[in-house]
């Protein structure tokens, strides 16, 4: 999997649709599509919003091994 695709299972896992979390991250709804589909990637900033709204460890979305 891919950065995209594992913030897309982390979201529909916390149950919230794109447009919810874009409102939660304060930005469009087409960056989390394109960050779903791979077009961008977040900020690492960016990045430690969206796992602290999705519950989930930076390690699960970015497939770090321990």
């Amino acid at each position: 999997m891919n950065i995209g695709q594992n913030i897309k299972k982390a979201r529909k896992q916390a149950e919230m649709t794109q447009k919810e979390l874009a409102e939660r991250l304060g930005v469009y709804q087409k960056d989390i599509s394109r960050w779903e589909n791979g077009q961008l990637v977040p900020s690492a900033i960016t990045l430690g919003k969206i796992c602290e709204e999705l519950q989930v460890s930076a390690d699960k979305i970015l497939e770090l091994k321990a």
